[in-house]
């Protein structure tokens, strides 16, 4: 209980914080949706490791994730996730279910600029508070950061948690090249386990709904310790689902808006990790409805 109660604190002082500093703000954001809707949707996260154990050449981990959003007008959202496993081949850690995010947040459109802020339960075990800025300087060129305070959370098992303490940053340049469609990233920054990175990831966005990619990325604590490897890279791949029910009804029922798969070729658990805000979050539709810049013009 002195648990429960200590995590209850934490999280309502955050929560009132960021609130705080949403209201202030009230008179700033334009008038993004004037009804009020609620979406239920489900999707599934699938993941997977190489590795030769038991017979098997893959270990699987897949969770059925329902979720629900609430848009209640003028850019606020509260958005909600569980986590259902269905197949753990990974280790008695992972048999629970869990709330994956619980969170509310403002999405603010000042001029060019968008802010969005958000408060509660982030993907991968933080909680607390969260930022993030994106500015189109022009329509080949923009800057993106987000900042954070958080601490770690669990419920998988026995409940845990942490102060409320770590900080984490990151600052993206993005290059839009037409007629290709093609999108080049630089991000850099401090991640939730303290470490420090960098990442280069090329995407080539088509118009039917579909994106791929390409990325190398280095890192202070990314890769393997015994070898001194400390950079990798992988691939992206994005679908958007179809069957998303009809714009502007009030209630719709609808399978998770996208499907995206990521192959970090050395792949590791702690190196360059970022939690996320938004159950759907994705590289193709970004952190807000309204960018004005790339896909969203």
């Amino acid at each position: 209980m002195a648990f429960l109660s200590g995590l209850s604190r934490a999280v309502f002082r955050g929560c009132i914080l960021i609130l705080g500093s949403l209201l202030m703000l009230g008179g700033t954001s334009l008038a993004q949706e004037a009804r009020s809707r609620v979406e239920l949707f489900a999707g599934a996260d699938v993941n997977y490791r190489c590795i030769m154990l038991n017979e098997r050449v893959y270990d699987f981990l897949i969770y059925v994730t329902p979720g629900v959003k609430w848009h209640f007008g003028n850019g606020w959202l509260v958005s909600a996730q569980g986590a259902i496993p269905v197949v753990n081949q990974w280790a008695e850690y992972y048999k629970y279910p869990k709330v994956n995010i619980a969170d509310i947040s403002r999405q603010l459109n000042l001029g060019a600029h968008r802010l969005k802020l958000s408060a509660g339960l982030f993907s991968n075990d933080r909680y607390g508070l969260d930022a993030k800025w994106f500015w189109p300087v022009c329509d080949w060129f923009a800057l993106e950061a987000q900042a954070g305070l958080t601490g770690y959370w669990t419920m998988s098992g026995d409940f845990g948690f942490s102060p409320m303490e770590r900080l984490t940053g990151l600052l993206s340049a993005r290059f839009w090249i037409e007629p290709a469609s093609t999108e080049i990233r630089i991000t850099g920054g401090r991640y939730i386990y303290a470490d420090y990175g960098a990442r280069v990831e090329w995407l080539r966005h088509f118009s039917n709904c579909v994106s791929v990619g390409a990325f190398v990325q280095a890192g202070n604590r990314y890769g393997s310790v015994a070898g001194g490897r400390r950079w990798g890279g992988g691939a992206v791949f994005i679908v958007m689902l179809p069957w998303q029910g009809k714009e502007g009804r009030a209630f719709k029922v609808r399978p998770a808006s996208n499907f995206r798969l990521t192959y970090d070729y050395w792949a590791d658990p702690y190196g360059m990790k970022m939690y996320r805000t938004d159950p759907e979050e994705n590289e193709r539709t970004g952190n807000y409805s309204n960018p004005g810049w790339g896909f969203g013009k």
